[in-house]
């Protein structure tokens, strides 16, 4: 249930956007429901959407699988010879063959259509009200377990953003006491986007820069780890570029200093001089076209300039 509420939420919550439903459906998947249109049909008959829903179940068109079950091989042959129609091959190609004939209809085959002009119901505006969690849940925290987040809401008698606040240090800090280390810095990042989705983008810019340091300066490592690690990260320099450059928030190069010395690297990998120099050239790559392979690129230098060795694995 819990899936299929997190999906239900996503396309009422947009909807609630002004997006248009078609576009809602072409790019969300939909958990627990087969199709999207299986999704729609729920949302109408639960309640949460209002006006002029058709499936295409009340077509009096036969499809193909309809044909193929209700008919034998002679009687499709039947059909087809009483109008005049060849009559040889598979029971497919029978049905094919025939089906214009039953849906007195010369186009092939095709699914079924739907048409919709629907709206939010009261139910639907009540649902997104209580479950704005779920949102914040979606643009902060969704790099953890749905029904992990769902619980610990539900357990919580602090507000929704102190709630999340409090999920994320305490990731964080089981992650550093079983030396998780790829879960301490997702830690580090869904921290800061707590700090974004209330704009508190000095706050955002401080978790976000700790978490490209120590992502060059990893406090523990194990093999499982190093062998998918990215040391520096894509999506990383995207968010640490996107707000440098939009905002003015000071020096970045006084910022780094500072959060470099809070993170208190005991046994430095890539050295602190080193280290603001690749953030500079991360968001020179970031420009270029193959900006994806550039990372890779990098990555793989790094790792076999200062990490390999080091590491031993």
């Amino acid at each position: 249930m819990s899936e299929q509420k997190l999906e239900i939420f996503n396309v009422l919550n947009y909807l609630s956007r002004g997006y248009e439903l078609e576009n809602i459906l072409k790019e969300g998947t939909f958990g627990t429901f087969p199709s999207a249109q299986d999704c729609i049909k729920y949302l109408v008959d639960e309640g949460y959407l209002e006006g002029e829903f058709d499936d295409g179940s009340s077509s009096g068109a036969l499809t193909a699988e309809e044909i193929s079950k209700k008919y034998t091989v002679a009687e499709l042959k039947d059909i087809l010879r009483e109008n005049g129609l060849k009559v040889s091959g598979k029971k497919q190609e029978l049905v094919e063959r025939v089906w214009p004939v039953l849906n007195d209809d010369s186009s092939e085959p095709a699914s079924k259509d739907v048409s919709y002009d629907l709206e939010l119901t009261q139910k639907a505006k009540e649902f997104l009200d209580e479950n704005q969690w779920i949102d914040l849940y979606m643009f902060a925290i969704a790099m953890f377990r749905f029904d992990d987040y769902e619980t610990y809401v539900n357990n919580s008698s602090e507000d929704m953003i102190q709630t999340a606040h409090n999920f994320c240090d305490e990731v964080i800090s089981k992650a550093l006491m079983a030396n998780q280390f790829l879960i301490f810095i997702d830690g580090l990042s869904a921290k800061a986007h707590v700090f974004a989705y209330v704009g508190d983008y000095e706050s955002f810019l401080d978790y976000d820069l700790q978490r490209f340091i120590l992502g060059l300066n990893p406090i523990f490592m194990d093999a499982q780890s190093y062998a998918t690690y990215d040391v520096v990260n894509y999506a990383n320099i995207l968010n640490l570029k996107n707000v440098t450059e939009k905002l003015d928030l000071g020096s970045l190069k006084k910022r780094f200093d500072r959060i470099w010395v809070k993170s208190n690297i005991k046994n430095t990998t890539v050295p602190k001089k080193t280290a603001f120099k690749i953030l500079q050239n991360s968001f020179a790559i970031a420009d270029e076209e193959n900006a994806s392979e550039r990372f890779e690129e990098l990555n793989f230098d790094l790792k076999e300039k200062y990490f390999d060795k080091k590491f031993g694995i």
